[in-house]
């Protein structure tokens, strides 16, 4: 990701401290992931600033952050409108240092990136912008938020999903209109057959299947499903993933029900649970804006998510998620209570899932809808705790930190379907500035 730098000033302010508090941001942005083009100085001439504003719209940069260092021309940000138009942009603005024995106005930041925010709301120009001391982390902590909203977005763009299947039946809101989804989400998504998949599952050596079951049993802390299960579960781990890296594909979603029972005896919810283990998103029921969902908070966190239900809420106002077994085993609060198991509201027993006992503590539950208008992404953040009751597969008992009559109530006057990814992580500050820029609508509960 390459982003331009350039801080802006004027001759009859401090162009020195602004000049100093260039130096030390930019010392600290180079140490990021990122390619940071930059002159090295503050600019203080009006030419100078349209010269360099030129040069930076030649490299083609993903982000412009502009530093108010002190009150500057107006006229260039009509330039960095006319030469920046598609490019996000994010402005910077300093508090007033107090220095002694000075008795004017040393940068006037505050009032050049309040005017400047007037101009782009007046031409309609989409922005971010940072208020904040060079030295403070908190300050540094918005910009890298901000630039990682960015690229998010272009992952998003750059991504391509598969649909394994097609959806459940009667899970209508699972599907979305790609057209759409694909020009203001992003994903590419693509369609791998079950038949195909089949006969895939089919031609994978014997030699690979033993070597995966062996990693398998090893994973949880105790297998009590059958060996068939293991294989089956095996072959189809195994297909999927070569289709993964045939097809460059960053996704996945499954029909993972009546098919895989009707025709191959088993369900997939195991598989889930260890592609998403391993990093792959990949939700279930052929839900394509959870798996969108997913993808996203997996761009933010690194990390897997429970992709779950919300199924009941206590006397306590405590809400339980819970899905039948395609949780993660990254996301056990001990790997001792890990089992892969046979598949717990299957008849017969047919597949594996996964069963433990899921993390606690602070958490982030999130869902994109395709709404009417644009979509929309429903947060809300609180507390995993412990469990009020014994359940088959997997769990999350959550007290919400807003009341639990204004989470349901915000569900559903929204139309939110019912499938969340819970991340155990803080991200709803980086969420919010990536659907910012990606246009999405936040329901912030």
């Amino acid at each position: 990701m390459r982003i331009g730098l350039i801080s802006v000033g004027f001759p009859n302010f401090r162009y020195d401290i602004a000049n100093e508090y260039l130096q030390k941001s930019l010392e600290k942005l180079d140490n990021s992931n990122y390619e940071i083009l930059c002159c090295g100085k503050t600019l203080i001439d009006e030419q100078d600033i349209y010269l360099e504003l030129s040069n930076l719209k030649q490299k083609n940069i993903d982000l412009l952050i502009l530093q108010c260092g002190t009150y500057s021309y107006g006229s260039c940000m009509m330039k960095i409108v006319e030469l920046f138009e598609h490019t996000p942009l994010l402005m910077w603005g300093f508090p007033e240092p107090v220095i002694e024995g000075f008795y004017g106005l040393p940068l006037n930041s505050l009032c050049g990136l309040n005017m400047y925010g007037s101009f782009l709301e007046k031409v309609d120009k989409k922005y971010s912008y940072v208020y904040g001391k060079v030295e403070d982390e908190s300050t540094y902590d918005k910009v890298i938020n901000t630039i990682r909203a960015i690229e998010i977005k272009m992952k998003m763009k750059g991504s391509k999903f598969c649909i394994i299947g097609g959806r459940v039946p009667g899970f209508y809101l699972s599907n979305v209109d790609e057209v759409r989804f694909r020009h203001e989400i992003g994903p590419e998504i693509v369609y791998y057959s079950l038949a195909a998949l089949i006969q895939d599952v089919k031609n994978i050596s014997s030699e690979r299947v033993e070597k995966e079951i062996e990693i398998m049993v090893g994973e949880a802390a105790k297998v009590t499903t059958t060996n068939e299960m293991l294989e089956k579960s095996a072959r189809i781990y195994l297909a999927i993933q070569d289709y993964k890296e045939k097809n460059n594909i960053d996704g996945f979603t499954i029909k993972c029900w009546p098919e895989f029972q009707e025709l191959m005896g088993c369900s997939v919810c195991g598989v889930v649970s260890r592609l998403n283990n391993i990093g792959v998103a990949t939700s279930c029921e052929g839900d394509i804006t959870g798996l969108a969902t997913m993808y996203i908070q997996n761009l933010i966190t690194k990390e897997p998510c429970f992709f779950a239900d919300l199924v009941n809420i206590n006397e306590e106002g405590v809400a339980k998620a819970w899905h039948c077994g395609p949780a993660p085993l990254s996301l056990a609060r001990d790997k001792e209570t890990t089992e892969y198991l046979e598949h717990p509201t299957i008849k017969q027993g047919m597949g594996f899932a996964v069963q433990f006992k899921m993390k606690l503590g602070r958490l982030t539950m999130i869902k994109l809808k395709e709404a009417k208008g644009g979509y929309k992404m429903f947060i809300a953040t609180g507390e995993g705790i412990e469990e009020d009751r014994v359940l088959v597969a997997n769990q999350a008992d959550i007290r919400f930190d807003s009341p639990i009559n204004k989470v349901l109530d915000t569900i559903m006057a929204n139309g939110i379907e019912h499938h969340y990814a819970i991340v155990y992580s803080e991200i709803k500050d980086i969420l919010i500035e990536t659907c910012k820029w990606m246009g999405i609508e936040v329901i912030d509960c």
